[in-house]
């Protein structure tokens, strides 16, 4: 589970009730206060990649001067035990023990 809070700054004061609508209708996010020209947000998605999805929407509204993160957290139980069971240790002690000439990268060679 992932949960970040952001300060939405609202350019244009006038279309503030229409932005805070919008916000409500985005998957993962919440509206939970509001002051003059600034909107604070929660975004709870299951992962990541949805917590950014529901930010890029936010920061793409119509009328909206900036976005900033203010706290973000990220659940990473799930992760380390996926990474605990993936046979990692056994792979690196075969590369370890290995001719580096035996070696072939099939990575991506444009990082």
């Amino acid at each position: 589970m992932n949960i970040s809070s952001l300060v939405v700054n609202v350019a244009d004061l006038s279309m503030i009730d229409n932005i805070k609508a919008k916000i409500s209708e985005i998957k993962n996010c919440e509206v939970v206060a509001c002051e003059n020209d600034k909107i604070v947000v929660t975004i709870e998605a299951k992962s990541f990649d949805e917590e950014i999805k529901s930010y890029k929407i936010i920061e793409r509204l119509q009328g909206i001067s900036t976005v900033s993160m203010v706290y973000s957290y990220q659940d990473l139980d799930e992760e380390i035990e996926k990474s605990n069971n993936n046979k990692i240790g056994e792979i690196v002690r075969k590369l370890d023990s290995a001719d580096s000439k035996d070696v072939v990268y099939h990575g991506n060679p444009i990082i």
